[in-house]
This record gives structure tokens, sequence and C-alpha cells, in this order.
């Protein structure tokens, strides 16, 4: 009876390992290629997922997106006073008051901000520093306005970077002069629900995946327009959490700002505009804690592992391929790896879906491109090499 695992077997699983250690430290520094790495980059296979493969969401009714476009001062402090009397829960804004304007419309809205019975308002941090991964500053809205209000920062990972990229991630808190500060979806969770965050801090994670329930008709929202209309009712807002921030001029109109790309986008390769503005992100990362539907990930070295056993088997199953049907092994091969390739979606997306688990299986994916090409070096290389080394060794014997 064969040995299930044969020495063959290792050394080309080695094999396929090594050539993928070495094609890490090529350098390319090609021009022509700058857009695709960049783009190649940038992609997660769960992308797929959340843009084409997973299931709508429901609404989550315990949160009300308010787009305040182009309000000024005074027009956004009438529509804070109106949503107080609905007594909403906690109100988070989303916006950044940094410089004093009109003294009349400061006031009103100083006014209404000091009517709000929970409210939290957004910071940001800058000037990192890598050595001791703590921000030197903290910068708050003018003191007229955030002395009504708790804040956490608005700063998502890759948001300060010059080019577009996907948020995946949020950081639950980050340390500024050595103190810990909440990101202001925390913040609001925290007022929302204090026992969910017993469970967030649990986790004790620097990067939390976001869960991303949908954009912004996954939730209550109330858009600009309708603030003017006479008949509007917001006593639906009563004890939930309302965010109000900008999301355009009016929801049917795109804009560049405060806007993001995140794993729904409908183009997940190649994206052409963003998908999601700063607000609708914080109110996914709201719903995730407060609903407790966190994203767990694979470890690297569960993962790591998973990869070496997966290869082993591919070269196991493509060995029996080529000896058994030699004259069909190379479309047989590809075969295979479209086979597997879809096999590892289908899974990925399944366990995303049922247990909200990532699990990784990019080296695996990578190692089984290369699973042909290391069949051949072995056959067509390593086994002449080690003819050759036999001859001598018996050579030498004999002398």
């Amino acid at each position: 009876m064969k040995r299930f695992v044969s020495l063959k077997d290792v050394i080309i699983t080695s094999v396929i390992f090594i050539f993928m250690l070495g094609l890490s430290f090529i350098p390319v520094n090609c021009k022509f290629l700058s857009p695709i790495a960049t783009a190649l980059g940038d992609f997660d296979v769960y992308d797929i997922a959340y843009s084409k493969l997973l299931e709508t969401q429901p609404v989550d009714t315990n949160i009300v997106l308010v787009n305040i476009g182009n309000l000024d001062r005074g027009e956004l402090a009438d529509l804070i006073s109106v949503l107080n009397k609905c007594q909403p829960a906690v109100v988070g804004i989303d916006v950044f008051f940094n410089v004093e304007k009109d003294p009349a419309s400061d006031s009103l809205l100083s006014s209404s901000l000091a009517g709000c019975r929970s409210l939290v308002m957004v910071s940001k941090l800058d000037q990192y520093d890598e050595e001791t991964k703590n921000y030197r500053n903290l910068h708050l809205s003018i003191p007229l306005f955030s002395r009504y209000a708790e804040t956490g920062f608005a700063n998502l990972p890759n948001d300060d970077e010059e080019s577009f990229r996907t948020i995946r991630d949020f950081r639950p808190t980050a340390k500024n002069n050595h103190s810990t500060v909440p990101a202001f979806a925390v913040k609001i969770a925290g007022f929302y629900k204090p026992a969910s965050l017993h469970t967030l801090f649990e986790r004790q994670k620097e990067l939390e995946k976001i869960n991303f329930r949908g954009n912004y008709n996954c939730f209550y929202f109330i858009d600009t327009y309708q603030y003017f209309e006479p008949e509007a009712d917001f006593s639906f807002i009563k004890n939930k959490i309302v965010l109000l921030g900008y999301m355009g001029p009016d929801l049917n109109t795109k804009s560049l700002e405060d806007i993001f790309f995140t794993p729904l986008n409908e183009r997940y390769a190649g994206k052409s505009f963003p998908d999601m503005y700063g607000v609708v992100v914080h109110a996914n990362i709201v719903s995730m804690i407060i609903n407790g539907s966190f994203v767990n990930v694979m470890p690297s070295w569960l993962s790591s592992l998973l990869a070496v056993i997966i290869t082993f088997f591919n070269v196991k199953v493509l060995l029996y391929l080529k000896s058994r049907y030699k004259d069909w092994f190379s479309g047989l091969t590809k075969i295979f790896i479209l086979i597997y390739t879809i096999l590892n979606l289908f899974l990925s997306v399944e366990i995303l879906h049922y247990l909200n688990y990532r699990i990784s299986l990019t080296t695996a994916m990578i190692a089984i491109v290369l699973t042909n090409t290391s069949i051949e070096f072995y056959h067509n290389y390593l086994i002449k090499l080690q003819n050759k080394i036999t001859k001598l060794v018996r050579k030498n014997e004999n002398d």
C-alpha cells in the first residue's frame, strides 16, 4: 500500500512556497504596472461577497440618518431644534465647526445643541507617531458648540491618504498623548446601549472589520428637502439614534465631499466613484456594535497552516491527474483551478454570511496557480539534479 505522504509530495509543496517567498522579494517598479498594482493592492475577495453575493440586509430601525446637505448654521439650528422635540435617544453630528461665523446663526446653533439630551460630536486626530502608536493632536469644534457634547474621533483608516482607498476597518479607540480616546461610532453606541461596549472592548482588537449592513437605505433616513415640508412628521425618531452628516446636496446628487469606497461598491474592481458617505459608514459601525454582529477573522497562523494543508492535497490531486491522464493534463489543470477558485469563493461567502467569520485562503489560491509549474520544475530539474548527485556520490564511494 502506498504511503499517503511521500517525499515527492513534500518536495513539490515546499517548492511552491519557496517560489511564493521568492516572488514576494521581487520589486515591481514598472510605471505602466502602477495602476494595476494599485488596483490589486486595494482588492479584497470579500468585496465580491459584499457587492454581489450577500443577501440584502433588513433596515436597522434603531438608527436615523439625516442629510444636512448645504444647510447653513441657522437652518441647521432649526433642524436640530425640531429633532430635539421628538426626543431621540442620542444625537451624533458628523460635522466639524472649526471657526465662528455669523454671530446670530452661531448663537442659534449653540442653543439648539444645548437642548440635545445626549450629544456626540466628531473630533479629528492628526500627526500620528509610528514609533509610539500615538496621535499628537486632537482637534475639537470650537468651544461655543463642543462644550455641550461628548466627542469621538471620526478618522477612518485610509481616510487621510491622497488616493481613495476602500474602507473595510475602523479603530474602536486611539491614543492621543498617551490617553485613550474613543471613535465617534463607539461613543454613540455607548450612549444608546452601554452593554455593547463591553462586548466590543472584550475583543481587544486594534482594528475591527466593519460588517456592512448597507448604504443609507438600510437605515431610516431624512433628506434635506423633507425638513422644509410643512406636513413633515419626525415623531418616529423618538428614542432612536439620530446621525446628522453630509450626504450630498440631496440624496440623489453625488458629491465627492466626505465620501469613501466600501466593499459595497458595485464595481469592486476598477471602481469609478466612491459609494458611501462618511456618516453612513459611521452608521454601519454603530449598527454592528449595538447588534453585536462583529466579524471574526482567521488568525494568520491558522491561515498559513490551512494553506499548507490545502496545497499539499492539491499537489496530490494534480500528480494523480498527470500520471493518469497525461495527454489531458494541461486542460484538466485549468479546469481544476477554476473549480477550486469557485469553491473557495462559495465557501468564503457562506461562512461569512452564516458565521460572520472571514477565512483567509489567499495564499492557498496563489499556491494552486503555481502548483503545475512546480510539478514541471520538479520533474524537469530536481529529479535530474538528484540523479546527478546520486551518480557523483556513488562514483566517490567506488573510488
